[in-house]
């Protein structure tokens, strides 16, 4: 029997996980669908759209394979409850037009320029040439840095972050940690047929939950360095 390809729109916090790609021993995103997948029977290869790596999270990658439809519902009671499924799609395979990141920084960037002046640097080494945009929204506690494109190379979008960063904090950062990162749009041509947009608002409200962890964090140790310092 010839099946159809089936292509899911996930989400997930990705925290926990060793990417979104199967490792052997290892926790990830793929390993974690594939198994709740087998649940109903299901045992095919799975494929995606974008291959996250360890700590980065996504609102809207694509996972794929050829084989029988899923039940959905059934699906995302098996799995973790920092990953869903929360729409689904038969037909051929998914072929991204673009994508879309936002990196999250845990303060506010006194200048957005130090963004812009990154990415010059970095197009020096062959970085960001597939880069369409990039928009900076700055509010009290947190920077967002919006990057749009149609793909990217690994880890390009933490080094821009990060040399923005070293930039800003004027000392050496490298790469900016994955937990900041996080996939949220993959634009196909795709007819999608089923949605779970609840499932779509919960993931994002947990991921919301663990970046403001982030600020609190820095917030505490900043805290713990004024009391300490006091006590010199």
């Amino acid at each position: 029997m010839a099946w159809s390809v089936v292509s899911l729109r996930i989400a997930y916090l990705g925290w926990n996980y060793h990417g979104v790609v199967e490792q052997p021993s290892l926790p990830t995103v793929g390993s974690a669908l594939r198994e709740a997948m087998e649940s109903q029977g299901i045992r095919a290869k799975l494929r995606f759209t974008s291959r996250t790596d360890r700590g980065v999270s996504a609102l809207d990658n694509i996972a794929f394979y050829r084989g029988p439809a899923p039940n959905v519902s059934l699906l995302n009671s098996e799995l973790p409850k920092d990953i869903a499924v929360w729409a689904i799609a038969t037909g051929g395979i998914p072929k991204p037009k673009a994508r879309a990141y936002c990196y999250a920084i845990p303060f506010r960037l006194s200048e957005t320029e130090c963004v812009r002046r990154a990415l010059d640097e970095l197009a020096q080494a062959g970085l960001g040439k597939n880069i369409e945009r990039i928009d900076v929204k700055s509010g009290e506690n947190f920077t967002y840095i919006e990057i749009y494109g149609k793909s990217f190379k690994k880890n390009e979008i933490r080094r821009i972050v990060g040399r923005a960063l070293e930039l800003h904090l004027g000392r050496s950062i490298g790469l900016a940690p994955p937990e900041g990162l996080v996939l949220t749009e993959t634009l196909t041509d795709m007819k999608w047929e089923e949605f779970h947009r609840r499932k779509l608002h919960l993931i994002g409200k947990m991921i919301e939950r663990e970046l403001w962890r982030l600020e609190s964090s820095r917030i505490i140790l900043g805290i713990i360095k004024s009391i300490s310092s006091s006590l010199l």
